[in-house]
């Protein structure tokens, strides 16, 4: 039963993906395919509410082992260190200030939608 559950919940995704590329291929979205392709899982989800457990039955263990999945990020990273090390001053006052901005941004309007 648990060998059928994993297949049913891996066409699943694997299924929703591949229609979320075509269709952004196709009609020349916008929109990334894999975002719509998990758009559409989400879809499915909602209105077969029965396929929940076998989806997550496939899910879990990668959600689990995300960081297995930023390991090209990291050694990007430390491909383009010399890069990073040169601009670093620049890198920082883009950081902080986006940071700053966004939080100042952030008190502003909890502090003007309070009183709402």
């Amino acid at each position: 039963m648990q060998v059928k559950s994993r297949m049913i919940g891996g066409v699943m995704i694997l299924l929703s993906y591949y229609c979320g590329m075509f269709l952004s291929h196709q009609l020349s979205l916008p929109i990334p395919g894999p975002l719509l392709g998990l758009v559409i899982l989400l879809a499915v989800l909602f209105f077969v509410p029965n396929l929940e457990k076998s989806t997550t039955l496939v899910a879990l263990p990668f959600l689990k082992h995300m960081s297995v999945l930023f390991v090209p990020a990291v050694l990007g990273v430390s491909l383009y260190w010399n890069d990073i090390t040169s601009n670093s001053v620049a890198l920082f006052v883009a950081i902080v200030g986006t940071t700053a901005s966004v939080s100042y941004t952030h008190l502003r309007a909890h502090e003007t939608l309070r009183y709402l």
